[in-house]
């Protein structure tokens, strides 16, 4: 097929998938497609620097199992309304564990051993590409950045956000966390491969700048959120009748990043800190003796296991 011929019958499968998408009966997803962020000057205020990133990894533990592969997309956004400026860089590098890959892992990734052997993550290119930068963000940041921090400890003194946990998703209709739903349900769009690194980094940017229908953006909410006041407050000598009640009012096991004494813990801003306490004494130690305890937590070791 020619090339005008080729552009004529993407338009014709175009106008068809407009035609279906008016229609109530049907939802078109589109393939997930580099964004063009091509800004005009006057539409821009104060911009800065934040670095997206993602990690394969060879298992769930951080302390033993080890990245295999680095995914990375630097870019400026518009501090006032999240809007994404400029992509400046989107690299990713192999890292070789030293190990077998597991064969659950080789099959989710499609990283084999011969893929891996005798590759290193660029530092000293990573080191260039968080220069000026004021967060790193990562889809589930807490898996994310206990292993940065082990491998790229240069990374710990920079703020990070989730583009999971710091962007009000439920509240905007969207029942599921996962990046793949997100991509389906926010932006209309789909990936033909997720859990490799720079892909997943192209598909979080993308929802991260897809607008909600209220015309704020994702980034935006995200900005705040990292920079909100924040403690966190476990439900200490809490009783075992009451874990349903603090599971489904966000609270997790062992929140604290495993530090005695076992409990469930939760991270809230500061300003709803006297309204939880108020829900606290009503739900939880209404019939049992006990009060919760509370910490101010560091927004610079947000997501961090140290």
């Amino acid at each position: 097929m020619t090339q005008p011929a080729a552009r004529a019958a993407d338009q014709d499968l175009e106008t068809l998938a407009e035609q279906l998408g008016a229609s109530p009966e049907y939802r078109v997803l589109r393939r997930l497609k580099p964004l063009d962020f091509k800004t005009q000057a006057s539409m821009v205020g104060p911009v800065k620097r934040a670095l997206l990133l993602d990690v394969e990894t060879t298992g769930l533990a951080y302390a033993s199992d080890s990245i295999i592969e680095l995914g990375m997309i630097l870019f400026t956004y518009d501090t006032s309304t999240g809007r994404v400026v400029q992509v400046l860089a989107a690299e990713s590098w192999l890292q070789d564990p030293g190990r077998p890959i597991p064969e659950n892992i080789a099959k989710l990734t499609g990283i084999c051993d011969d893929d891996v052997r005798g590759q290193h993550i660029d530092e000293q290119r990573v080191r260039e590409l968080a220069t000026d930068v004021g967060l790193i963000i990562a889809h589930n940041a807490a898996f994310d950045r206990p292993f940065v921090d082990r491998r790229l400890p240069f990374l710990s003194d920079i703020h990070w956000g989730c583009s999971m946990n710091d962007v009000p998703w439920q509240t905007m209709n969207n029942p599921s966390l996962k990046l793949e739903f997100l991509l389906y349900t926010h932006a209309n769009t789909f990936l033909d491969t997720y859990h490799r690194a720079l892909d997943d980094c192209r598909a979080t940017l993308h929802i991260l700048a897809t607008p909600f229908a209220d015309a704020t953006l994702p980034m935006q909410h995200l900005r705040k959120n990292c920079g909100t006041p924040r403690v966190r407050i476990a439900a200490t000598r809490s009783h075992f009748d009451t874990k349903d009640a603090l599971r489904q009012r966000g609270y997790t096991w062992n929140g604290d990043n495993g530090k005695p004494p076992k409990t469930w813990c939760k991270e809230i801003p500061q300003a709803d800190l006297d309204a939880e306490l108020q829900w606290m004494r009503e739900q939880v130690y209404a019939t049992h003796p006990g009060q919760p305890t509370t910490e101010p937590v560091n927004l610079r070791k947000r997501y961090s296991a140290i």
